[in-house]
C-alpha cells in the first residue's frame, strides 16, 4: 500500500482555519442555558491562544506546548470523546486533505503510515480518490457561491488488513461545514441549472462540467475538513458473500469457501478459526457423499476417516433434530452431547459451532466453525453468523440443484421416454442405425419427421398473475412496514435514540416505493431491512422496555416461520395459483386421455402462470391405423369443450380459494397441415419450413395480443378467444360455438375482431365468445353426447 501525497488536488489553495467553528460557538453562546453556555466559556478561554485565532493557522503552531490546551478545547468541542479516544475514529485536516493534521490513535492505526500520511487501499487508486475530493470540491463551491445543492456522494470504503491477517471495511463521511470558499475573481453568473448540469437535478456526473466552468484555481479554502470512519465489516462482508452466492456458478469452491472463511473471519475478529462448509442432500434416501463433497469440510472430513458414511449419516441426523445453531465448549467433556465429540478432542478442537443451514426449511448443509485455542464461543457470536446463514444456505441448495440438474440431464439425454404415439418411429430410424454399424458402414441418425400434420394450440393463463403476485407481495410488505413503524413510534415516546428516527425514514422511504412496481433487487433490500436491521432493533427493544415486549412479539408472530416476513397475501396467492393450475392440469390430464383413445396424436403441455399445450394430429404419427380429417374435427370439438369446462373448474374452485383468481382462455386456429421434426440436438420437436415458423412465431406473440384501435387485450376472463389469419381456419369452430350456443353453454353472439400488429406478426383476426356461468354438473351432457356421436360416426 502507498501513501498518498498528492492531495489536496493539484490547483487547489486550502488553508487551516477555525474562524467558523467560532463564529459556530458565539451563534450558539447564551450564559442563561445550561445547555449552550459552554460556548461562552469557550470563546473567552480560546483568546488566551492567538496562534489559533490567526488567519490561516500554521499546521506546525497546533504541536506548540503552549497551544496544546487550546486545541484541545477545539477538539472537545468537535469529538465528544469523554475517554474512548481509542474507540472513536475521527481525523480532522486542511480543507479536502485526506491526511489529517490531527487524528485519534484508532484513525492513525488504521489508515496513516509513520509520517501521519494516509495509506492507500488496495481496493481504491489514487484516481479514484482524487475525484471523489473534487466531487466535495465543488459540492462546497456550488452550494456557497451558488446555492445550488449536488445529489449526495457516496463515501469512500476503505478496505484495510490488519496486522492480524484480518480485512476490516471502514466507511470514510467527510464533513465541510466548518470549510468556507472565497472567489479569487469575478466567477460567471448562471441563469439556468442547465449551465452545471445534464439532468434534472446536478449531480457527480457532471464534473467535468465543472472543472471547465469554475476552475480551481479561481478559489481559496479556508477551515477545515472532519473524518469520520466507521466500521462495516459486518454489512460488507454479507455484501461479498452475497455477491460470491450470485456469481457461484462462475468461480471454483476453493474460491467460494475461501470468501466465506474471510466473511466469517472479518465478522467474528478472529484470524484463527478453521471454516467449513457441507452440503447434506439424499436422493431416494442414498445420501451423496464424495472425497470432493468433502473436501470443503474442515471437521466432518477428519471425523469420517474409514467409517465416513456410518459417521456423516449419524452427524447428518443429529443435525436434523436441531432447530437452532448449537456451539460447543469444552469439547472434552462432551462425550455424549454429539457423536465422534471424543475424536473432536483428539483433533485439537477446543470449540466447535455447528450451523444447520436450512432452504425453505430443509437442512440443506452445515457450517463448520472451530477454534483450536481456549476461548470459547458465546451467544454473540451465534447472532453475527446468523447474518451470513440465508446467503450460505441458499448457496448450498443451489449446489444441490446443480447435482439434481445433471441427474436430470442424464435421463434426458440417456433415458427419456418417447411419446408413445411415435415410438414406432425412432424405434425404426435406431433400427436403420444399428444394422448399418453392423454392416460397418458409417452409419447417421437419419431425420426424423413428420409431415403433413394438423397442429392445435391452446393456452389457459391467470389473469394478471404477475401484477397479482406483485400486489401480494406489496400487502405483506405494507403490514410488516405498519407494525414496525408503530412499534418505532412507540419506542420513540419511551426513549430518544437517533437510530429510531433512521429506521422510522427508511420505512416511510419503503412504503412510498412498493405503490410501484417491485423489482427483484427491491425486494431483496426490503427483506433484508427486516431481517438485518429492525429485528435485532426490535429484540433489544423487547428485552429493555416492558411496554414494547407484547408489541414485539406481536410483530414476530405474525412473520412466516421459515421467511421470516409476513407472508398473508403472497401464501393466499401462491396457495391459490398452485389449486388452480393443478385443477386445470388434472382435468387436462384425464380429458386428454380419454380421447387419445379416439385416435392417437401427439400431446405435449407446458406448465406457466397457467397451462399451455401443443397437439399435432395426422397419418405420418400412426403406422396402423388410418387417418380420417373426422379425427380432427373431433379434437377441435374437444379443444373447445375443455376450455368451457375449465371456466367452470376454475369459477367453482376459485369461489373456495383464500384468492378469487380467474383465467384467459385461447385457441390459435390452423387449418393448413405443417411438418415437424425431431431436433437431436435439442432433443424436441419443432416445426420446419419459413411458413411453418410463422406459426410458432404467431403462438409466441397471441398472449398478449390487443384488439385493434384499442389498448384492450383480446384474452379476457370468461371468455374464449379462437385466433386465426384466414377464414377457412374457423370453419369448424364458427359450427362447433353455434352447438354450444344451443345447449346453453356459450352466450349467444360472436364478436369478430380485428388485431393489432404484433412483433413480426400482422393480418391477425380473432372471434370471441362468452362462457355462460355453469348452475350445475349437468351443463356438459349435451357435449358428451356431441362428442359420443362424432366419434361413432368416425
Amino acid at each position: 500500500m502507498k501513501p498518498l501525497h498528492s492531495l489536496p488536488p493539484s490547483g487547489i489553495a486550502s488553508y487551516l482555519d477555525f474562524k467558523q467553528l467560532f463564529n459556530q460557538w458565539d451563534l450558539l453562546a447564551d450564559k442563561k442555558k445550561p445547555e449552550t453556555c459552554l460556548y461562552h466559556e469557550l470563546l473567552n478561554r480560546i483568546q488566551k491562544f492567538p496562534d489559533l485565532n490567526q488567519t490561516p493557522v500554521n499546521p506546525l503552531d497546533l504541536e506548540k506546548d503552549e497551544n496544546k490546551l487550546g486545541f484541545g478545547l477545539i477538539l472537545s468541542s468537535l469529538f465528544p470523546l469523554s475517554g474512548q479516544e481509542q474507540k472513536k475514529i475521527f481525523g480532522l485536516s486542511t480543507p479536502f486533505n485526506f491526511n489529517p493534521v490531527y487524528a485519534t490513535s484508532s484513525f492513525r492505526d488504521q489508515f496513516l503510515d509513520e509520517d501521519g500520511q494516509v495509506i492507500l487501499p488496495d481496493n481504491l487508486t489514487p484516481e479514484v480518490v482524487t475525484k471523489h475530493n473534487l466531487l466535495y470540491v465543488y459540492q462546497v463551491i456550488l452550494d456557497q457561491i451558488y446555492g445550488i445543492k449536488i445529489n449526495p456522494i457516496h463515501p469512500l470504503v476503505f478496505k484495510v488488513k490488519g496486522k492480524n491477517g484480518l480485512t476490516r471495511h471502514f466507511q470514510i463521511q467527510l464533513d465541510t461545514q466548518f470549510v468556507k470558499v472565497i472567489p479569487k475573481c469575478s466567477l460567471p453568473e448562471f441563469h439556468s441549472l442547465d449551465a452545471v448540469c445534464s439532468r434534472m437535478s446536478p449531480s457527480v456526473n457532471d464534473l467535468e462540467k465543472w472543472r471547465e466552468q469554475l476552475p480551481l484555481e479561481q478559489f481559496e479554502f479556508y477551515g477545515f475538513v472532519l473524518q469520520e470512519a466507521q466500521d462495516i465489516t459486518i454489512a460488507q462482508s454479507i455484501a461479498s458473500l452475497n455477491q460470491a452466492v450470485l456469481n457461484q456458478d462462475q468461480s471454483s469452491p476453493e474460491d467460494f469457501l475461501q470468501i466465506v472463511k474471510d466473511s466469517i473471519r472479518s465478522m467474528l475478529g478472529r484470524s484463527d478459526l478453521k471454516i467449513g462448509l457441507v452440503v447434506l442432500q439424499s436422493i431416494q434416501d442414498r445420501l451423496v457423499l464424495t472425497e470432493s463433497r468433502l473436501s470443503n469440510s474442515f471437521l466432518i472430513r477428519q471425523l469420517c476417516g474409514s467409517a465416513c458414511q456410518e459417521h456423516f449419516q449419524a452427524i447428518k441426523e443429529f443435525l436434523s433434530q436441531v432447530k437452532t445453531p448449537i456451539f460447543l465448549n469444552d469439547i472434552g467433556s462432551l462425550e455424549t452431547a454429539i457423536p465422534m465429540s471424543n475424536q473432536m478432542a483428539d483433533f485439537g478442537i477446543k470449540s466447535v459451532i455447528l450451523y444447520p443451514l436450512r432452504h425453505n426449511g430443509t437442512l440443506v448443509g452445515v457450517l463448520e466453525v472451530c477454534s483450536l485455542d481456549e476461548s470459547n464461543f458465546d451467544p454473540t457470536t451465534l447472532l453475527s453468523l446468523d447474518y451470513l446463514a440465508p446467503s450460505l444456505s441458499l448457496a448450498l441448495y443451489r449446489q444441490a440443484e446443480i447435482l439434481d440438474q445433471k441427474i436430470k440431464g442424464i435421463i434426458r439425454k440417456n433415458f427419456t421416454a418417447i411419446h408413445p404415439v411415435v415410438e414406432w418411429k425412432f424405434d425404426e430410424i435406431a433400427l436403420d442405425y444399428a444394422l448399418e454399424e453392423e454392416e460397418g458402414r458409417i452409419s447417421e441418425i437419419k431425420p426424423i419427421v413428420f409431415r403433413d400434420v394438423y397442429p392445435l394450440y391452446g393456452a389457459v393463463d391467470v389473469k394478471d398473475s404477475s401484477r397479482q403476485r406483485n400486489h401480494a407481495i406489496h400487502n405483506d410488505f405494507g403490514i410488516q412496514l405498519a407494525m414496525g413503524k408503530r412499534i418505532l413510534e412507540q419506542a420513540k415516546s419511551l426513549h430518544f435514540l437517533p437510530l429510531l428516527e433512521r429506521l422510522l425514514d427508511k420505512i416511510e422511504e419503503f412504503e412510498s416505493r412498493i405503490v410501484l412496481m417491485m423489482l427483484g433487487e427491491e425486494e431483496v433490500r426490503i427483506t433484508e431491512f427486516f431481517h438485518r436491521e429492525l429485528a435485532p432493533v426490535f429484540l433489544h427493544l423487547s428485552e429493555t422496555f416492558e411496554e414494547l415486549e407484547l408489541p414485539v412479539k406481536a410483530y414476530f408472530d405474525a412473520l412466516d416461520e421459515e421467511l421470516k416476513v409476513v407472508n398473508r397475501h403472497r401464501k393466499d396467492f401462491e396457495q391459490s395459483l398452485e389449486a388452480i393450475n393443478q385443477t386445470i392440469g388434472s382435468y387436462l390430464d384425464l380429458e386428454e386421455g380419454k380421447i387419445q383413445d379416439m385416435f392417437p396424436h401427439y400431446f405435449e403441455k407446458f406448465k406457466t402462470d397457467g397451462l399451455e399445450y401443443n397437439i399435432y394430429i395426422g397419418q405420418s404419427l400412426v403406422k396402423d391405423k388410418k387417418f380420417d380429417p373426422l379425427y380432427l374435427r373431433n379434437l377441435r370439438l374437444w379443444q373447445l369443450q375443455t376450455l368451457i369446462e375449465i371456466v367452470h373448474l376454475v369459477q367453482a374452485k376459485s369461489k373456495n380459494l383464500p384468492l378469487q383468481l380467474e383465467t384467459t382462455q385461447m385457441i390459435l386456429a390452423h387449418s393448413v397441415p405443417i411438418s415437424i421434426s425431431f431436433r437431436l440436438d435439442e432433443r424436441k420437436f419443432d416445426v420446419e419450413g419459413a411458413y411453418n415458423i410463422r406459426y410458432e412465431v404467431i403462438k409466441k406473440r397471441i398472449d398478449k395480443a390487443l384488439i385493434k384501435g384499442t389498448k384492450n387485450r383480446l384474452a379476457q376472463p370468461g371468455k374464449i378467444a379462437i385466433v386465426y389469419s384466414q377464414q377457412r381456419d374457423t370453419q369448424d369452430y364458427g359450427d362447433f360455438i353455434s352447438f354450444f350456443q344451443n345447449k346453453g353453454m356459450l352466450e349467444e353472439g360472436v364478436e369478430y375482431l380485428e388485431l393489432e400488429e404484433m412483433q413480426g406478426v400482422n393480418g391477425m383476426k380473432a372471434l370471441r365468445v362468452s362462457v355462460i356461468p355453469s348452475i350445475n354438473d349437468d351443463s356438459s351432457s349435451g357435449l358428451k353426447s356431441k362428442l359420443k356421436t362424432e366419434r361413432k360416426e368416425g
